[in-house]
């Protein structure tokens, strides 16, 4: 089998993600879309391994202001593909603060926020996003169905394999962990990880009961696990809670998230491990144990909205022996 040369650029780069050197890391990738051809090699890299070590860094709070201003100038002027929008959001939130840390003056303070998909989709011309009825095609006097069998054979690798962007359902893995204990803890239950909370909360009628902000932030957010009944009906939602949580953004976006499940009439649980990194399920477990609270919405089975006014945990009497 044909063995995949990779350069030593892009060895060098990837042993500076894996030491979590993200400085060192943006230096090497800065020389190397200016002096070399870009490589499919490179992709994995940037869209992988990069995203998982910048929350990393966001986590611990290691990401210096000299790493944040170049990792902000890369993506702003289109050098480095950034997609994720929680990545891009932490860096608008923190690169004012790290261009004025710099000693050196700029005249980019303040900074140019990146932009979002949600951002970048309501800019879209309503000419773009308004539905076109196609054209209708003649008809055709006569269909004929065809049958084709693809073959697949090992092979040396191509540059088409490095265009595979499919992700994980969890973001990272802890919230992994944490989903193995919610279905561990809740076995009739079905759980959901990152479920936006207009695919379970009315908000067009709920709408009309809160301001503006929270309306854009409901339509925006999503709750890292839904717990479900086995008809799909939402029973409760939980947080996992880090660090991040404690500065004025997000203690704000938290308590608007805790108004909204409480309009909706659902309980939201947030769950914070003493360190994230090194929680597994059966951690997970003792905390969900630890929660009084949770043994309300563990019964056996619930009685499904189709055939009841409601939700609501069915008895040993009610339920029929047969």
């Amino acid at each position: 089998m044909k063995t995949i040369r990779v350069s030593a650029a892009i060895k060098h780069m990837k042993k500076r993600l894996e030491a979590d050197d993200l400085e060192g890391f943006l230096a090497a990738y800065e020389n190397y879309v200016l002096t070399v051809v870009f490589e499919p090699a490179a992709i994995p890299l940037t869209q992988v391994a990069l995203p998982s070590a910048l929350r990393r860094g966001f986590e611990k709070g290691s990401i210096t202001a000299l790493t944040l201003v170049t990792l902000w100038r890369l993506v702003l002027n289109g050098s480095l593909l950034l997609v994720e929008d929680d990545l891009r959001d932490m860096i608008n939130q923190n690169i004012d603060g790290a261009l004025k840390t710099l000693t050196t003056p700029t005249s980019d303070s303040p900074a140019k926020a990146l932009p979002t998909i949600v951002e970048t989709a309501q800019k879209l011309p309503d000419s773009v996003r308004r539905y076109r009825k196609p054209t209708p095609t003649p008809e055709c006097s006569q269909i004929k169905r065809i049958s084709i069998i693809s073959t697949f054979s090992i092979r040396a690798w191509s540059a088409s394999d490095a265009l595979d962007f499919r992700r994980n359902l969890c973001l990272s893995n802890q919230e992994r962990e944490f989903l193995r204990a919610i279905r561990q803890y809740f076995p009739s239950m079905q759980s959901y990880p990152n479920i936006p909370l207009r695919n379970f909360i009315n908000l067009d009628e709920i709408g009309l009961s809160i301001p503006t902000s929270f309306r854009e932030f409901a339509w925006q957010s999503q709750v890292d696990t839904l717990l479900c009944t086995c008809d799909e009906d939402p029973v409760a939602g939980f947080e996992l809670d880090s660090s991040w949580h404690d500065n004025e953004g997000a203690a704000r976006r938290d308590d608007i998230k805790n108004k909204l499940f409480q309009l909706a009439g659902l309980p939201l649980f947030r769950i914070r491990p003493a360190d994230p990194h090194l929680v597994r399920a059966e951690d997970f477990y003792d905390l969900l144990n630890a929660e009084p609270a949770l043994e309300t919405i563990r019964p056996r089975r619930m009685r499904p909205r189709r055939s009841h006014d409601g939700l609501a945990p069915e008895s040993a009497e009610t339920v029929r022996r047969w």
